[in-house]
């Protein structure tokens, strides 16, 4: 009963401090206009994360992780939020390296990028249960589909734009609402764009 009490405690502080650090982080992307980005990067973050933390435990059963899917989730989200942190926090602006930040720039010109990554979440979700119910080749073959539908998802991708001209005329194609900045005075301008 007691280590039951600790299991539960430990649950509601993590998945507290997880939803005010979501809320945070979605109301600072909010302010920019870019929620799109929030989307985009939390749903294959949180993908990424459980599909890790399923990897791990199919291939280490004996020593169980005591991460939960919230928890590897919510880390895979930080993970690839950091060159948005870093454009918040120091105006550093994103380069095409930081795609070692969980894909975070390639992901932008996947074709139906929400979609995509929503589609990726739940089936990382799936592989998750079918793993904790003990369908061990079931959530083997759930990943294979979530690897394949990432890769295939890739390799259809629009190419990366090289300039801020590329990037205006592509903005259409990937983004409901992103900030593009005017380099004249430096603001960033919100363009209303459609999502196709």
């Amino acid at each position: 009963m007691k280590r039951f009490a600790s299991f539960s405690r430990r649950h509601l502080l993590t998945a507290s401090l997880i939803v005010i650090v979501e809320v945070l982080f979605y109301r600072q992307y909010a302010q920019l206009g870019a929620e799109f980005h929030f989307w985009l990067h939390s749903l294959f973050g949180a993908a990424l994360g459980i599909v890790v933390l399923v990897t791990w435990q199919l291939m280490r059963p004996r020593r169980p992780v005591r991460l939960s899917a919230w928890e590897a989730g919510a880390i895979g989200h930080l993970y690839s939020a950091v060159p948005d942190i870093l454009f918040i926090a120091v105006g550093l602006l994103h380069m095409y390296w930081m795609d070692i930040f969980a894909l975070h720039i390639s992901l932008h010109f996947v074709r139906q990028p929400i979609m995509t990554m929503l589609a990726l979440f739940l089936l990382a979700l799936l592989a998750y249960g079918l793993l904790q119910s003990g369908r061990r080749q079931l959530s083997v073959s759930v990943v294979g589909v979530w690897l394949l539908v990432l890769s295939l998802s890739l390799l259809l991708r629009y190419p990366v734009p090289r300039n801020l001209r590329q990037l205006q005329q592509h903005n259409h194609q990937y983004a409901w609402l992103c900030p593009m900045w005017d380099l004249t005075n430096r603001t960033p301008q919100k363009m209303a764009t459609k999502f196709n």
